[in-house]
C-alpha cells in the first residue's frame, strides 16, 4: 500500500489471528544521523509503525511533518494508542538534541487532526521490556525491533531495487562453459518424444508395428 509521497513501504505485516500486531516498515531518504547531526553521505532510514486496529493515517501525517522539520532521524518505531503517541528513538540521541527532538514531536502530536495526542518517549534499548506504553506496544514492540533491520545506513548502488534484473547473466546468458544444467524431467520427456517419432517412422517404412 502507498501511504505517502515521502515514504517507501518496505514491508507490511498483517494482524495475527487475534486481530493484533500489524505493522509497516517504511524507508525514506535521510541526511541526518540518529543523533540529529548532519551526515556526510546520502543515507536511507528504516523505521516501523505498529498499528492498533485499523490503520490510523494521521500517524503518516505526523511523520511527513517530522521529515519536513528534519526531526525523524532518531525514530525507530511509532505507535498511536488511545490519545498517546509512543516514539521509540535511538539511544544515541542525548543532550540538547534530545530535548529539541522531544519538544518538536510534542508540538507535532498536539496538533494531530481532530485530537490532541500526548507523547511517550522510549529508548530503543528498553522498548517493550517495562510498563511503558499500552498493551499492544508492550506485546509487539520488542519483537519488531529485534527482527527487523531498522535505523540509518548509507545508500549504496547495491540498494538499486532492480539490480538483479540487470545482472549480466540475466541479460547475456551464462558465460561460455557454464551452461545451466538441463532439467532431468525435460530430458526424459524429449527422449520419449524421440522414441515415438522413431516408432512412427519404422511403421511407415516397413509396415510393421513396434514390439511393445
Amino acid at each position: 500500500m502507498i501511504y505517502s509521497r515521502l515514504l517507501y513501504t518496505e514491508h507490511e505485516q498483517p494482524h495475527n489471528n487475534d486481530g493484533e500486531g500489524a505493522y509497516t516498515i517504511f524507508s525514506t531518504q535521510q541526511l541526518f544521523g540518529a543523533d540529529c547531526v548532519p551526515l556526510g553521505d546520502m543515507s536511507v532510514q528504516k523505521f516501523a509503525v505498529l498499528w492498533e486496529g485499523q490503520t490510523d493515517t494521521r500517524v503518516i501525517d505526523l511523520i511527513e511533518q517530522s521529515i519536513m522539520l528534519t526531526i525523524l532521524s532518531p525514530v525507530r518505531l511509532l505507535n498511536a494508542s488511545k490519545g498517546t503517541l509512543v516514539v521509540v528513538h535511538d539511544s544515541k540521541l542525548v543532550g540538547e538534541n534530545y530535548k529539541l527532538f522531544c519538544l518538536v514531536w510534542e508540538k507535532i502530536a498536539a496538533g494531530v487532526m481532530y485530537d490532541e495526542w500526548t507523547v511517550l518517549f522510549v529508548k530503543d534499548t528498553g522498548a517493550g521490556l517495562g510498563l511503558k506504553g499500552g498493551r499492544i506496544f508492550r506485546q509487539f514492540a520488542r519483537e519488531i525491533l529485534d527482527n527487523n533491520e531498522l535505523g540509518i545506513v548509507e545508500f549504496t548502488p547495491d540498494m538499486f531495487l532492480f539490480k538483479d534484473d540487470w545482472a549480466p547473466e540475466n541479460i547475456f546468458g551464462p558465460p561460455p562453459g557454464e551452461e545451466p544444467e538441463a532439467d532431468p524431467e525435460r530430458i526424459q520427456h524429449a527422449l520419449g518424444l524421440f522414441d515415438e517419432d522413431l516408432d512412427s517412422w519404422r511403421e511407415s517404412a516397413t509396415g510393421s508395428k513396434p514390439i511393445p
